[in-house]
């Protein structure tokens, strides 16, 4: 079961993030509800090549996926670590249309911490 511990971890030892993500939410989807809230739980090291906006988006991810499934939410999750304070981040280099698009569309546990996404940052096909 890949946790969002270990999906941070391997990034850091040089998977893409997307894969790594991708990879997690794969596995989350399969999971019952208990094994789920495991897999939120324990709050990711501090990573020397993990990008801030790539563990802003596993603590968005975290906290989406607890709201959507009725898990608590990690306290972890709220950490200010976990915001782009200076910068908003944009999903795909966005700019111009696409910019307001996501702005709009993004989830709100996304745009608590200035991160802007596709409205199906989630989904997997």
């Amino acid at each position: 079961m890949l946790t969002i511990a270990k999906a941070m971890e391997e990034i850091n030892n040089g998977a893409d993030f997307y894969i790594a993500l991708g990879d997690f939410l794969d596995d989350f989807y399969r999971q019952p509800n208990e094994a789920r809230k495991a897999m939120l739980a324990d709050a990711p090291d501090e990573y020397p090549n993990v990008g801030k906006e790539h563990a802003a988006l596993f603590a968005a991810t975290a906290h989406k996926l607890a709201n959507d499934y009725e898990l608590p939410v990690p306290a972890w999750v709220m950490d200010k670590k976990y915001r782009m304070a200076e910068k908003p981040y944009f999903d795909c280099n966005a700019k111009g249309n696409l910019r307001l698009l996501f702005m709009y569309k993004s989830p709100t546990e996304f745009k608590f911490r200035n991160l802007f996404v596709d409205e199906n940052f989630l989904a997997r096909v």
